[in-house]
């Protein structure tokens, strides 16, 4: 359920009702613009001043939201790649593909850090449904075993580890003790990556953002501030065509 509206002095925003929210969200990217994400039965009138009262917020969100737009214009993001960049593995690869009358696309590794990709590759959404796979398979080679290695190193206790596809987030620790990574992060500086997985193996003794949380990461890290700075501008390392 959505419905645009023209704010006078603010933008226009998407609303969407979401019978899970317990709270108001706001969510804002290149392609969908700003979204408010509301409670069943919010008064839509209390809005305006929501959004008057995250006017910081939403100047930040603008900023990297028009970074992203100049990205894409930049990057076409149904370009098919010609080299892939795995920074938390340090390698690189290069990408061939191969257009042929087959239905289905397929890809094989070769000698050299080589990908070909086969197929009906004209099927914008095919390959990169193949290479998301392909990195998929990367993430649970090379990052699953490091986590693992970094809780057994720090003597944090994990109930397990997933890799997963998140559009937002680059990892995430639920209350079992399950460490959900992203696959993107596949494509960012290692010390980038072991402040993520650090940062999630804290939230396994702490689930939110306290002083004691904050502690524990400092003893750890003691330049996670620095990291976590960093780690904000890197998601333009992520390559168009995942989008």
């Amino acid at each position: 359920m959505k419905a645009e509206i023209d704010l006078n002095k603010v933008r226009k925003y998407t609303i969407r009702v979401s019978a899970k929210a317990k709270h108001v969200r706001l969510k804002m990217s290149a392609r969908e613009g700003l979204e408010v994400v509301v409670p069943k039965g919010f008064d839509r009138k209390r809005i305006p001043g929501l959004l008057e009262r995250k006017k910081l917020w939403l100047e930040k969100a603008e900023e990297k939201t028009n970074w992203e737009r100049n990205f894409f214009q930049a990057e076409p993001p149904d370009k098919a790649p010609e080299r892939v960049t795995l920074r938390a593995i340090g390698e690189e690869w290069s990408v061939d593909y191969q257009l042929s009358e087959a239905p289905r696309v397929e890809a094989v590794d070769r000698k050299g850090n080589r990908l070909l990709i086969y197929g009906d590759t004209d099927n914008v959404q095919a390959w990169k449904d193949l290479l998301k796979k392909w990195l998929h398979r990367k993430a649970l080679k090379h990052l699953v075993p490091w986590l693992k290695q970094l809780a057994d190193e720090k003597n944090f206790k994990i109930n397990r580890v997933l890799v997963r596809a998140q559009k937002t987030r680059w990892a995430s620790c639920s209350r079992h003790g399950t460490i959900s990574i992203n696959q993107k992060l596949i494509f960012i500086p290692q010390d980038l990556v072991r402040y993520v997985f650090v940062h999630e193996l804290c939230h396994t003794i702490h689930m939110n953002h306290s002083a004691k949380f904050w502690a524990l990461l400092g003893e750890l890290l003691p330049d996670y501030k620095e990291k976590s700075h960093n780690l904000r501008q890197v998601w333009g390392l992520v390559p168009a065509w995942w989008y």
